[in-house]
């Protein structure tokens, strides 16, 4: 982004204030200045000259010219630009003359020609040519002013004429403040620091209101609907247009300098180059059309095709009108006869604009604000400088209403703020008096009630949304400099243990027993993958605004999917027995944070070709290093349920699944990988295991009393009952036990399953029951009798016990 003197006047009375100052405030403010040129000291004074005739030197490229300098007698000059015609005012550099590039002038003889001069090009004074287009790299600069030029000519005011003399920042804009995009949020921002008013020509222009409606609308192609964030139009009357003719094309001289200062190279029409002016004034990209030339709807739509998979367009009549952010089509454009203009302000979504850009390879005014997230109500605005540069033209007669085809949610940001807040993260006291005089020019409206303030923030600010952001604010335009240091103090104290955390650690050191791999994943998916992967249906994910790969755009909302690709990529390098763990955190945009587990086995988990030892992954393994987990918790596993989850993902096996719930809250999720899935990944059979540590914490039993150990002994039972697939063993077991005594532990021992309990799908399961006490030792009658209340309960229940 850049910013010239000459235009920051136009806004702000900046007597007194120096170029130096200038760059110290745009620092302090955060807008870190990259590079700063003074145009002003380049060269000698050099003159407005009008050129007489003008003669080809034969068999050269040059021509011989009469220049006339305000003198009795016309100076011969040679020329080799290829645009130097008769009639043009140019700026003359005399003999004795120094210029920015170097070179002092001097009479001397070309081509057996006298020239007694210079008839300057742009970068002969100092511009660098890559603000040039082709064409005017090889031509000298005509001077074209709103006065009368011809009395102009032989002052030496050439360079103050045509705005050169000018300084010229180059500031570096960090992605949270993209509003700055438009000068003048930077013109605002300047205005407050060295408490001046803002002169804004187009806040105070009177609008002069007609009756005129668009002739069409904007349809949106529904497959990109919600990447069309508005869409306003805006008609215009006007009393003559200038001509777009490139021979005829004029802008006024100082206008065409302050766009190339802005690194926009001029388009050779009026139109083109007076919507970048806007854009860089504003943020807010601009169209201007010719009605009558629009014989259909206008339609926006991704055109894609075999060169480009996203090619956002604006159309009619089937023919693209302009690639939105690339390139317009000069055919739809005013004309010298057009009295009518049509005014197309569109914002879009910052992400696919990103997209387009990498498509197309290009980097444009439009394109810089498209693919940044700035405010989608800044037409506001730009209406305002549209009318304003008009009238300036001398072309404006009247506009009509804005026409809002498509309106954006965005809503004016309120953020309420307590007092003790803000001291406590500046580390200083500041009276509300204070603080409100530190907005005094900026567009914030602000609210006090006692101890707290209500923060009304600039429409076109999009980056403030909690009062952390606020606090920020204060501190960037107090000054960061004006905080004192204060070391910390550092207090020595006793702290009570943090049990969630060495719960973690145990669950690690489990699992690192086990022979698991500790990994850590990169958080950013692309939107699609945390999309179809949000197993547990966490809203309103957190998107990057401008991610460096679709691949890595979206935070994710669970695990699963970063430690299958790490499994993947390990299978790929040969490592095809894989066991692998991850803590890591879940955020979404609702200031959710989740701490989360993911678990992964894939291939052999045990294999020693030594003992010819070999154990595949199996849901069993994973399941039961779920149940020792969960148990750390100080959780009744037959409080725990785990369900066949119908609605899942095809990566995810339909029948090998389960949905872990307690009390109605969601712990996680256990899973094999679809066989189809897991081939497309290279992978053996792979389980997969996520739970939501968070919740675990929460639902955790905290009370924990120890139990006397029996010194009697203990008495045993054991039965093998048949379970059909529906039934769940947890179920089972809390009925069969219900009112039995003595009970101290029930453990799943066996599980069997022969051919014909599979034709039935059934499975048979031995589980075996202890009985103690701690007060005396248990009779056989005693133990009986707890044993036959388990069998009446099986017998209740119509389960055949074998």
């Amino acid at each position: 982004m850049y910013l010239t003197r000459k235009w920051l006047e136009k806004l702000i009375d900046l007597t007194g204030v120096k170029n130096e100052q200038i760059t110290v405030a745009l620092n302090s403010l955060g807008f870190e200045v990259d590079s700063f040129k003074d145009y002003s000291n380049l060269n000698d004074k050099l003159k407005i000259a009008h050129l007489g005739n003008v003669a080809p030197i034969e068999g050269t490229h040059l021509n011989f010219c009469f220049v006339d300098k305000g003198e009795d007698l016309v100076s011969p000059i040679v020329c080799g630009a290829s645009n130097v015609k008769e009639g043009q005012y140019v700026i003359l550099a005399e003999a004795g003359k120094k210029l920015a590039n170097g070179m002092k002038l001097e009479n001397r003889e070309i081509k057996g020609k006298m020239s007694e001069g210079m008839l300057c090009a742009l970068p002969e004074i100092g511009l660098n040519p890559k603000a040039l287009s082709d064409k005017e790299k090889d031509w000298i600069y005509p001077i074209v002013t709103k006065e009368d030029t011809y009395s102009m000519i032989g002052s030496e005011a050439a360079l103050d004429e045509i705005g050169f003399l000018d300084a010229v920042w180059e500031v570096d804009l960090t992605l949270n403040r993209s509003d700055a995009l438009g000068a003048m949020q930077l013109a605002k921002e300047l205005a407050n620091y060295f408490d001046k008013n803002i002169d804004d020509l187009s806040k105070e222009y009177m609008l002069k209101i007609n009756k005129l409606k668009a002739p069409v609308s904007i349809k949106i192609q529904k497959e990109i609907d919600k990447f069309v964030r508005s869409a306003v139009v805006q008609m215009v009357n006007v009393k003559e247009v200038i001509s777009i003719d490139e021979k005829e094309y004029k802008i006024y001289s100082n206008q065409d300098l302050w766009l190339k200062f802005n690194d926009s190279k001029t388009t050779h029409n009026f139109w083109l180059d007076l919507a970048n002016a806007i854009a860089i004034e504003t943020g807010q990209p601009v169209m201007f059309l010719d009605p009558k030339k629009l014989n259909s709807q206008l339609e926006i739509k991704n055109s894609k095709n075999k060169e480009h998979d996203v090619n956002l367009q604006l159309i009619c009549d089937k023919k693209v009108i302009s690639t939105l952010g690339v390139e317009t089509n000069l055919d739809y454009l005013p004309t010298v006869d057009s009295k009518e203009i049509l005014v197309v302000y569109l914002s879009l979504d910052p992400i696919f604009m990103r997209k387009q850009q990498k498509e197309f390879n290009t980097s444009t005014i439009d394109l810089q604000r498209y693919m940044k997230p700035v405010s989608s109500k800044l037409y506001t605005l730009a209406q305002n400088r549209v009318m304003y540069w008009l009238d300036q033209y001398n072309i404006y007669e009247s506009n009509s209403e804005l026409e809002i085809l498509k309106e954006s949610n965005e809503k004016q940001t309120q953020v309420s703020v307590k007092l003790d807040y803000i001291h406590k993260l500046m580390g200083i006291k500041l009276t509300v008096k204070e603080i409100k005089a530190l907005f005094k020019v900026l567009d914030f409206e602000i609210k006090d009630n006692k101890d707290e303030l209500l923060f009304t923030v600039d429409q076109f600010r999009t980056d403030i949304v909690h009062s952390a952001d606020i606090v920020e604010e204060i501190t960037r335009i107090y000054g960061y400099n004006n905080v004192t240091s204060i070391a910390p103090k550092i207090l020595s104290d006793n702290k009570t243990k943090k049990l969630d955390l060495r719960l973690q650690k145990q669950s690690e050191n489990y699992l690192l027993g086990l022979g698991f791999t500790n990994i850590k994943t990169y958080s950013l998916l692309s939107s699609e993958d945390v999309k179809k992967w949000n197993l547990f249906n966490i809203q309103n994910p957190i998107n990057l605004m401008s991610p460096l790969s679709k691949l890595r755009e979206t935070f994710r909302l669970s695990l699963s999917r970063s430690i299958i690709e790490t499994a993947s990529f390990n299978y790929s390098k040969g490592n095809k027995n894989v066991k692998l763990y991850e803590f890591a955190d879940i955020y979404n945009m609702n200031d959710l944070r989740q701490r989360h587990l993911s678990v992964l086995i894939s291939g052999d988990i045990l294999n020693q070709k030594g003992y010819d030892i070999s154990i595949k992954a199996s849901y069993a393994y994973i399941k039961g290093i779920c149940d020792s987990i969960i148990q750390s918790y100080n959780i009744d596993l037959t409080d725990v349920s785990f369900e066949l989850n119908e609605d899942i993902i095809n990566e995810i096996h339909p029948y090998i699944n389960a949905k872990i719930s307690l009390k109605g809250k969601t712990l996680g999720f256990i899973y094999k990988l679809n066989p189809r899935f897991e081939q497309s990944q290279k992978l053996d059979a792979t389980f997969v295991l996520e739970l939501n540590i968070s919740e675990l914490q929460n639902t955790k039993n905290s009370v924990i009393r120890a139990q006397e150990i029996s010194k009697f002994q203990k008495t045993t039972r054991d039965v093998s009952f048949v379970l059909n697939s529906s039934d769940k063993y947890s179920e089972i077991i809390t009925k069969i036990t219900k009112k039995v005594d003595h009970l101290i532990k029930v453990e799943l021992i066996d599980i069997y399953q022969d051919n014909k309990m599979k034709e039935n799908n059934s499975k048979s399961v031995s589980v075996s029951f202890e009985f103690n006490s701690v007060a005396n030792q248990l009779t056989d009658q005693e133990v009986q009798k707890e044993w036959n209340k388990v069998l009446s309960n099986l017998s209740k229940l119509k389960i055949e016990v074998r």
